[in-house]
């Protein structure tokens, strides 16, 4: 049936139910109107609260980023904090560990300080006591004596050099009398033969003004036409000299401006070629960097994400090695920072993305970086001892079938802790295993009963691991020979002289075994000695001896360790008696895959893997559930690494985009500018061409007149100097004549004065020597009179001194004996302040150690205090942190339903418009309506938007709705609306 004719059935089906129908929508409207308010609240309130809901996202969002990274970085400086405790930790014990040697070592210099101060005491006294008996008299006045000779010696010495000095300085000064009065003779016949030249040069220069004043009566006649002519011709010679020179600098100024106009010429055009090529480099370079920038943001987004999930996946991380660490019964615990275990797979673990394969070439750059980690993580680790261990003793040669697997459980233990932090699943002991390690551990004690286990071969032919024994026991226990692995660690487990008098043990109980055995696996991890983690690989199954599944290699094969722990009777060994100890951790992988070429299939009857003997990390799947989160956080991990590289190749990329637009937007502004002054300075320059070229032309045409006038100037002066040729050659004459009298006169008057400054000068110079030399001749005549009398005293002295002397050496040989027990008591004094300052030294020295050190201690202390409270404080932080991000992350997921409800209300307004259009056909589409009918047309009631199925969806449809539904009593699949009829709830605005 079509359109029209559905609607026009309809319209019929309305005429025929006439009042009752009318009445019928009057009901309905009444409910339907009052329905309408509720709605209409229910539509503000559904956008209001997803208005809210997405401001709430927002916020949310934004502070789950900021807590996220908040997180990251307390987790590092947590982890930072704890094993810089550990260092302290270790550091503090051993700190204190030194003081009560030091502290002994102070008391010890004390007594010896003290003793030797009483001996000093001692030997001072009796020093004191004879120096008493000794008469110093006689040596008093030898010293005297001598002083007073050592003081005339002196001052006759001086007044000699005194005299000396006084005869050198009167010879000088006579010598220079000498000169000074020749010089005088010949300043004074100088000056009497400059006067005669003087007063000769006055007679030439008046017969010469004479003569020049006879010739200037003729001169003068002429003299002011002759200037004019001679004035004229030099002013016509200047002119045209001028013009020339003017001409030439124009025509260079002409030639450098077109040179000039020229280059500018060619600056404008490549200046124009540089701006565009720069506008394009710089179109480019904004492309460049729009791409860029979208491509961070994306990466940026990611990012986002990643963090985000990294963060939830550190908390799970953290949880699990919390259960785990609160199932251990061990109290050793092995922590692998992150720095480590990141460098350790980067070198090691070909399925890590930053694997490096080694080379011989790269070795050294490994050693360094994990050589330096591997130091690192070694001191920050430490064996703790246990009480009950220790009072467990135990003989190494004869383990019982208790104490292996103890020990096996141990050394699990600490491989499983490693594993686990590193991403790798925990390994088995197994009753296998276990048998397979024992064995191992038997047939090596059997091939070097009295030799260190690291001989390897009993032949000789390699050193090392025992391989005919490891194979043995393979085959034995139903592997194939050469298919296990494993790590071996090689000491002592007791030492003594050859007599037996100085022994000792080093294992006597199960708490050195078990440190023995931390001590081998600590050393296999980080080797940082011998530069060698191949023996890590094999505890962490990775590198050769990977155990990654052939096909899945997000799965492991199964894995089985043991440790064979051997121990050979005391023998003589390097001139001593040893008892070696061997540890060797010996592993079983099952990779019996078909088509795995290296494959290796295991007799399960012979090597028994069912039965698991559990060990602190077996006891729960805590093990397994650390392992997967640090492997959900390994690979966030390094998602978050490649992200951050790329963020950071981007926003190096965009700054050097955007320097690059920075520059090209300065290069084409100074271009620009450039091309500007260039066609300004253009536009001038051919300005002052043109003025050039102008001024070149005038100078050009007044040349020849002015060539003409110097040539009739010069030709009138040179007729004027003929005529008058006589005149003027005696006028020029005389005047020169005149000048060189005049100067000959001057030169004379100069000399003059010259010679007789020179012959004041050295007379005044005469004067001063006379002068010098009376005060220096009464200065001689006083030091010869001193000498003389100094002389005398000295002779006096002499004598003097020779008396003391003799009544000394008889009182010495009077009294030998108690000079010599003075002068070994003097030695003896001496050697014991000599012991007074060395004890002293050495109590200082003992006293500053011990301070330093209880200081040391001390601030260890304190700096343990300290940061207890930073990781108290980081794991608050994250424990807030973490919550308020389970918060948020709540808050945005309730509000999904609130996103999804206004989506729905969405959709709904559109399908109701579709309802509408569908009714507008039907209600308007007859001729004829009713009373009641029509005035229900005119009302646009809300039904109720509770629906029951297979109703009317009543979502506020209009009135023509209402009037269909009510009167026309008509299944809507009858007009073509059959698809409105469903089980979904539908609301409309």
């Amino acid at each position: 049936m079509k359109n029209k004719d559905k609607l026009m059935y309809v319209s019929a089906a309305v005429l025929a139910t006439g009042s009752v129908a009318g009445a019928k929508t009057t009901t309905v409207k009444a409910a339907e109107v009052k329905q309408a308010n509720v709605n209409a609240n229910s539509k503000l309130d559904l956008n209001k609260a997803e208005k809210q809901a997405t401001a709430q996202d927002k916020t949310a969002q934004g502070q789950i980023k900021q807590d996220t990274v908040s997180v990251q970085k307390t987790q590092d400086q947590l982890k930072q904090d704890q094993a810089a405790k550990t260092q302290a930790e270790a550091a503090k014990t051993e700190a204190q560990n030194t003081l009560p040697a030091k502290e002994e070592a102070v008391n010890t210099a004390q007594t010896k300080l003290d003793k030797a101060k009483q001996d000093l005491t001692q030997v001072q006294t009796e020093n004191k006591d004879l120096h008493a008996q000794y008469d110093t008299t006689a040596e008093n006045a030898v010293h005297t004596a001598q002083d007073a000779e050592k003081k005339l010696d002196q001052k006759v010495n001086d007044l000699t050099e005194q005299v000396q000095t006084a005869q050198n300085k009167q010879t000088d000064l006579l010598g220079g009398r000498q000169s000074a009065e020749g010089d005088v003779k010949t300043n004074t016949e100088t000056l009497n033969g400059v006067n005669e030249q003087l007063n000769k040069a006055q007679a030439e220069a008046t017969q010469a003004q004479k003569h020049f004043d006879e010739v200037q009566k003729d001169y003068a006649p002429i003299q002011n036409e002759y200037n004019a002519k001679k004035s004229n011709a030099e002013k016509a010679a200047n002119d045209l000299k001028q013009n020339e020179t003017d001409l030439a600098q124009s025509q260079k100024h002409l030639a450098d401006l077109q040179t000039k106009n020229n280059d500018l010429a060619k600056t404008v055009n490549d200046t124009q070629g540089q701006l565009n090529n720069a506008n394009n480099d710089l179109a480019n370079a904004k492309n460049d960097l729009s791409q860029s920038q979208a491509k961070l943001n994306d990466v940026q987004k990611q990012s986002n994400d990643v963090n985000g999930k990294l963060t939830s996946a550190i908390a799970k991380r953290d949880q699990a090695k919390s259960a785990l660490d609160s199932q251990s019964e061990n109290q050793t615990k092995i922590v692998i920072t992150p720095e480590f275990n990141k460098a350790f797979h980067k070198w090691n673990d070909n399925h890590d993305p930053n694997y490096v394969q080694w080379t011989p070439e790269n070795n050294a750059e490994m050693v360094k970086e994990l050589g330096a980690l591997s130091k690192q993580e070694r001191e920050m680790n430490h064996f703790e001892h246990n009480a009950k261990d220790k009072e467990h003793k135990i003989d190494m040669i004869h383990l019982t079938y208790e104490e292996r697997p103890e020990a096996n459980k141990f050394g699990v233990n600490l491989v499983n802790q490693i594993r686990t932090q590193m991403g790798k699943k925990p390994v088995k002991l197994t009753v296998g295993s276990l048998k397979y390690a024992n064995d191992v551990a038997k047939y090596y004690e059997a091939d070097h009963p009295a030799d260190d286990f690291s001989n390897g071969a009993v032949d000789g032919s390699y050193v090392g691991h025992d391989y005919k024994a490891i194979n043995k026991a393979l085959v034995e226990n139903g592997v194939k020979p050469g298919m296990g692995g494993g790590a071996g660690y090689y000491s002592s487990y007791y030492g003594s002289d050859l007599d037996g008098h100085y022994r000792s043990f080093i294992i006597e109980n199960m708490d050195d075994l078990k440190h023995e055995i931390y001590n081998a696996v600590t050393r296999w991890m980080f080797n940082y000695e011998q530069g060698e983690w191949e023996h890590a690989s094999s505890v962490v199954s990775m590198n050769l001896d990977d155990n990654t599944n052939y096909k899945n290699h997000n799965e492991e094969d199964p894995t089985y360790f043991g440790f064979a722990m051997m121990a050979n009777a005391p023998h003589e060994e390097s001139g001593a008696i040893s008892g070696d100890l061997g540890i060797n951790l010996e592993t079983i992988v099952d990779n019996t895959i078909p088509g795995n070429p290296l494959s290796h299939p295991i007799d399960y009857s012979k090597f028994n893997v069912k039965d698991v003997i559990p060990t602190d990390t077996d006891n729960s799947q805590a093990g397994q559930v650390y392992a997967a989160a640090q492997n959900e956080v390994n690979t966030l991990q390094s998602q978050k690494n490649s992200l951050d590289g790329q963020i950071k190749s981007l926003n190096d990329h965009i700054t050097q985009s955007q320097n690059r637009v920075n520059d090209l937007t300065k290069t084409i502004n100074d271009l620009s500018t450039k091309l500007a002054n260039a066609k300004t300075e253009q536009a001038t320059v051919q300005g002052q061409i043109s003025q050039v070229s102008k001024h070149v032309d005038e100078l050009k045409a007044a040349q020849p007149n002015l060539v003409q006038a110097r040539d009739n100037t010069a030709k009138d002066l040179s007729d004027f100097q003929q005529a008058h040729a006589t005149v003027l050659n005696d006028y020029n004459n005389a005047k020169s004549q005149l000048e060189q009298a005049n100067n000959k006169l001057q030169s004379a008057t100069k000399a003059k004065d010259d010679a007789e400054k020179v012959l004041n000068q050295n007379k005044s110079k005469l004067a001063n020597i006379n002068q010098e030399l009376d005060a220096v001749k009464a200065q001689l005549a006083d030091l010869t009179t001193k000498l003389s009398d100094a002389k005398s005293s000295q002779t006096s002295a002499k004598a003097n001194l020779e008396k003391a002397q003799a009544d000394y050496d008889n009182y010495v040989n009077t009294h030998k004996d108690l000079i010599d027990s003075i002068a070994k008591s003097d030695k003896e004094l001496a050697a014991k302040k000599e012991a007074v300052r060395v004890a002293q030294v050495a109590y200082d020295k003992a006293s500053q150690e011990y301070e330093a050190a209880k200081k040391e201690a001390d601030k260890l202390a304190n700096k343990v205090k300290d940061l207890d409270q930073s990781i108290t404080k980081s794991q608050e932080t994250i424990k807030s942190l973490t919550n308020r991000i389970a918060s948020n992350t709540q808050i945005i997921e309730n509000n999904k339903q609130v996103h999804a409800q206004a989506a729905k209300l969405a959709a709904r307004k559109a399908f109701d418009a579709q309802i509408n259009k569908a009714l507008d056909n039907v209600a308007y589409g007859t001729k004829t309506i009713s009373k009641h009918t029509a005035m229900a047309a005119t009302v646009k009631p809300a039904v109720s938007t509770k629906n029951t199925k297979h109703a009317l969806p009543q979502t506020g449809a209009n009135d023509k709705l209402s009037l269909f539904a009510a009167l026309a009593g008509l299944s809507l699949s009858s007009i073509g609306l059959g698809s409105l009829v469903s089980d979904k709830k539908r609301r409309r605005n």
